[in-house]
Order: structure tokens, then sequence, then C-alpha cells
């Protein structure tokens, strides 16, 4: 996947439940915490970062589709999207039926 700006909602072609486009944004207290620990000044662009949290997406996707397959119901605001390597929380999720996108908004 060819990863836009970490600021940017971030989605992959296979990121797809139901005909909905799964995307993802980071809250701004995790990319506070991203900018302290990239170590280039352009951090929204940092390629470690972009590849760490690719990762950490694929994984989180993957617990959505996982609960979804379980429970019929995408994870509402407050669930945890848990592994032992992303562990993050739905903070917001907003739906756009016009384009079939479901964004959620991740914090740790």
């Amino acid at each position: 996947m060819e990863m836009k700006s970490i600021v940017d909602a971030l989605d992959h072609p296979d990121w797809k439940i139901q005909g909905w486009q799964i995307k993802f944004l980071l809250s701004e207290r995790l990319l506070h915490e991203i900018k302290k620990i990239s170590r280039v000044s352009n951090w929204y662009e940092d390629p470690v970062i972009a590849d760490t949290w690719t990762n950490k997406l694929f994984i989180c996707f993957n617990s959505i589709q996982n609960y979804y397959k379980v429970f019929g119901v995408l994870p509402q605001v407050g669930d945890r999207l848990f592994s032992e390597e992303s562990g993050l929380i739905v903070q917001e999720r907003s739906i756009d039926g016009n384009v079939m996108t479901i964004t959620f908004t991740l914090a740790s």
C-alpha cells in the first residue's frame, strides 16, 4: 500500500466489509506522540513511521473484520481494537453513505 501522509484518512483497497470501504484517522493525541518519536522534520511523511502505522492499521482492520464476523455489527465508539501490537480505541466513527465509507478515528 502506498502510504499517504499519516495525517490523512488512511485506507487500502482490501479494507472492505459488505461493500463499505473502511478508513482510519489517527487522533490528535496519537499524531502528537508520532511527531515526538519521529527523527525527521517532515514527520507526517516519515517512511519508518508510515511502515509502522501501516502494519498497525492492517491489524486494526483485521480486528474490525473479525468483530463483524462474530457479532454482525461494527465496533462502536469506545471499543478497543486489540492485539498485542495495536491496542487502539475507536474514538469516533463516521459513516458516509454517499460513497459507502466508514471512517474510524483511533486513539491510544
